[in-house]
């Protein structure tokens, strides 16, 4: 099966450079724009989901819903997409965290007060991955998903490791191709972009 991992459009927060982990807040113009293009690039990549398993999360919701509308397709919600879980970090600024705790950026196993580390977080959704074939008999499924954990799961696959995680970074709308059978899951292409491309910066 192909497996399409997208990253929710931007939100306020994303734009402000506050954590949102468990929290959520509201898509900015910006957003809204990127939906839509992210739609436009399915459709000229010839890529057509047949369901979607989203994330239970507000911003990830918004864009589980554009697509199902599109393509007339079913949505599961999956605890699983849940962005990695920061804890008493949610709702703070990134750059303030960095200061406080310097661990934060560089050490996958360093797990937020009341909140969950990268590594167990990727983890999750690896596990998800992986139990897609027993779960969804369809060909291409379409996954929306968080920044974060996306990456973490990114960098595992490719590398097996989180060492380099910042590398694989997802703007937000955007989407990582991903062949997964019984056997194994695939990194076919990451961190695709280009339909944003048109988009005024903001």
């Amino acid at each position: 099966m192909k497996a399409l991992l997208i990253r929710h459009p931007q939100t306020e927060w994303n734009r402000a450079g506050i954590i949102q982990g468990r929290l959520d807040s509201p898509l900015t113009p910006r957003g809204h724009e990127e939906s839509h293009a992210l739609i436009r690039g399915l459709r000229e990549a010839g890529i057509r989901p047949e369901v979607i398993f989203s994330s239970p999360l507000g911003r990830a919701q918004q864009m589980a819903l554009l697509i199902a509308e599109q393509y007339q397709c079913d949505i599961q919600f999956e605890e699983a997409l849940q962005e990695q879980h920061f804890g008493a970090f949610d709702g703070r600024s990134l750059r303030d965290i960095r200061r406080e705790f310097p661990r934060f950026a560089d050490d996958e196993a360093f797990q937020p007060p009341q909140g969950e580390s990268l590594a167990h977080a990727a983890q999750r959704l690896l596990d998800f991955l992986h139990r897609l074939p027993d779960i969804c008999p369809l060909a291409t499924v379409a996954l929306v998903s968080h920044g974060q954990i996306m990456q973490g799961a990114i960098a595992q696959l490719l590398e097996n490791s989180l060492e380099n995680v910042a590398r694989y970074y997802h703007p937000n709308a955007s989407y990582s191709l991903l062949e997964i059978n019984h056997d194994a899951c695939r990194v076919m292409r990451w961190g695709v972009a280009s339909h944003l491309l048109g988009l005024k910066s903001g």
